[in-house]
């Protein structure tokens, strides 16, 4: 569940590969002129799509073996109704604190 490997060094990694570097050093410049140039509004969908991973690990008892929720973000984003957080059930909530509390 860590938030950088699930989307924010993805992209970084997939912008930084599409300049041209021959040395240990561009590859460094490049990296961080695409940090300094990153659209914080992806980094808000990365933070979306976390919170849908914690919700299916919820629903899965605690296991690794759900999918990730898509929610169209773009789609929603464009019609100006994505949200800034996910709701999460009552008994979902209630289900996995019982489960944590009984180990």
């Amino acid at each position: 569940m860590n938030v950088l490997d699930l989307g924010f060094f993805a992209s970084l990694q997939e912008k930084t590969y599409l300049k041209n570097a021959r040395t240990i050093d561009d590859i460094v410049q490049n990296t961080l002129k695409e940090y300094e140039d990153y659209d914080t509004e992806l980094v808000d969908k990365v933070f979306l799509t976390l919170q849908g991973c914690f919700i299916e690990v919820m629903k899965d008892g605690g296991g690794n073996g759900y999918k990730i929720l898509h929610l169209s973000k773009d789609h929603l984003e464009r019609f100006s109704m994505l949200p800034r957080s996910l709701n999460c059930d009552m008994d979902l909530y209630l289900s996995a604190l019982q489960l944590l509390n009984s180990e």
